[in-house]
């Protein structure tokens, strides 16, 4: 049998860096772009990129991946706030199609806010105010079930009080509490995610801090939203500038990942146990300061990698040996001045992570097409059926002459959500939110990976 090795001259004639061919989705961004978000907006299978616009244009726009394979169409306003600073996506109100969330950092009203996806094609309905400023500066969102009833809650962290708070979906429409505190005068407001660390069922948040230089976890203590004091991780010895958990070990349980500016530290932190007791800092790069991250498997191999911003560059590091050792800095990207945030998703549909982000001084929004090197049996694409696609739930994996040895199920951020080991038949991801998966399928001969939509 005759393996095909895509695009496998060219790399081998080229450095480490040419894996990525630089790509735009616009250069006239309305305002200064200062994050970037992904998601399918229009519930076409492909995914779209968001971003938000500082002065002078203040607002959300999202730009719909036309065809599939990264060209993308003119922006499309969403909505406006004074001064935004964070978004997010997620469905609130349970009609399986992404809404938007939005923030801004400053105590002018509304400072927290909602627009709902009306149609599931991307027409949004008007600015709908969650919390004003009696909550201000809030600054990063996270959409999550928190509390175990079936609808997504809102995270926010809040950068005038350093606060950290929980907003209930009472209803499952998006119509929300006025918000729990979770701490005060204690966290980060722009550094924080969420996950089940302690390996109970339900989630519970990491968080860092701009004053203490420390990272802490608030363990979710009923389920039910009810979080108890933080707990220590570890002290980077400068204010934290992101955080994300991760399984960077491969041992099934969420790790931290974070950089702290000052410091220069780049580093994570190994949950030793499960229960979240984690180990003392493992650094990854001491030598550049780090402003972002964003960890997610670029190379297909099973493990955690991470994206990075430093001043001036985006960079990548291989997770060389699945457990956490990491190489040495490849350069994305250099000469890229004033980029916020970077993210991840499989932009042209061809099964790996494309990273994207922005530059502010430039106006514009890229995206970086990998070229990732993928070994594929040549008769494997026609013994392997996968089906029904798209599904409610259950999918169905066919083989007349593959030996199946297990089956893996990524989001589109590239985080492993499903594992199955064995002659796997059938995989059930009826548990798993609608949206974009991807499912990788092992076997003796080599893997393919075959993106899946959840109704």
């Amino acid at each position: 049998m005759r393996t095909i090795y895509i695009l496998a001259f060219l790399l081998m004639c080229t450095p480490l860096m040419a894996q990525w061919t630089e790509r735009i989705v616009t250069s006239n961004t309305q305002g200064g772009p200062l994050q970037v978000v992904v998601g399918d907006i229009d519930k076409d299978g492909n995914i779209d990129v968001l971003n938000i616009n500082n002065y002078p244009a203040q607002n959300f726009v999202w730009y719909k991946n036309i065809d599939g394979l990264g060209n993308f169409g003119v922006g499309q306003e969403i909505g406006t706030i004074y001064e935004p600073r964070n978004m997010a996506v997620g469905d609130i109100d349970g009609d399986n199609d992404l809404d938007v969330l939005g923030s801004s950092p400053f105590t002018i009203a509304p400072n927290l806010v909602s627009y709902k996806n009306l149609d599931g094609l991307g027409n949004f309905g008007p600015r709908t105010v969650i919390a004003t400023p009696n909550t201000s500066g809030e600054r990063a969102i996270l959409v999550r079930d928190i509390d175990g009833d079936g609808h997504n809650d809102l995270i926010i962290g809040s950068i005038d009080d350093d606060a950290l708070t929980w907003y209930k979906n009472l209803d499952g429409n998006g119509n929300f509490d006025n918000g729990n505190i979770i701490i005060s005068s204690y966290v980060n407001g722009s550094a924080i995610d969420v996950g089940d660390i302690d390996g109970d069922g339900d989630l519970d948040i990491v968080a860092g801090t701009l004053n203490f230089n420390i990272m802490s976890w608030f363990e979710n203590m009923d389920g039910q939203g009810a979080f108890g004091p933080p707990k220590e991780i570890g002290s980077p010895g400068a204010a934290v500038l992101s955080v994300f958990l991760a399984d960077i070990d491969g041992d099934n349980d969420l790790d931290v990942i974070g950089s702290a500016v000052g410091a220069g530290v780049f580093a994570w932190w190994e949950n030793l146990d499960g229960q979240g007791n984690f180990s003392l800092e493992k650094t990854i790069d001491s030598s550049v300061v780090t402003t972002y991250i964003f960890p997610v498997d670029l190379d297909n191999d099973d493990d955690i990698d991470v994206l990075t911003l430093a001043p001036g560059f985006l960079r990548w590091y291989e997770n060389l040996d699945g457990l956490g050792g990491f190489g040495s800095a490849n350069i994305i990207k250099d000469n890229f001045e004033f980029a916020i945030t970077v993210t991840a998703a499989d932009i042209d549909n061809d099964g790996d992570m494309d990273p994207i982000s922005a530059s502010q001084s430039e106006k514009t929004i890229y995206w970086f097409e990998n070229h990732t090197i993928i070994g594929i049996e040549e008769n494997q694409l026609n013994s392997l059926k996968v089906y029904p696609n798209p599904t409610n739930g259950l999918i169905f994996i066919n083989s007349k002459t593959e030996n199946i040895e297990s089956a893996t199920v990524f989001n589109i951020l590239g985080k492993k959500v499903l594992q199955l080991n064995g002659n796997i038949q059938q995989v059930d991801i009826s548990t798993l939110q609608s949206g974009i998966y991807f499912l990788r399928i092992t076997t003796d001969s080599g893997e393919l990976v075959k993106k899946i939509i959840k109704e």
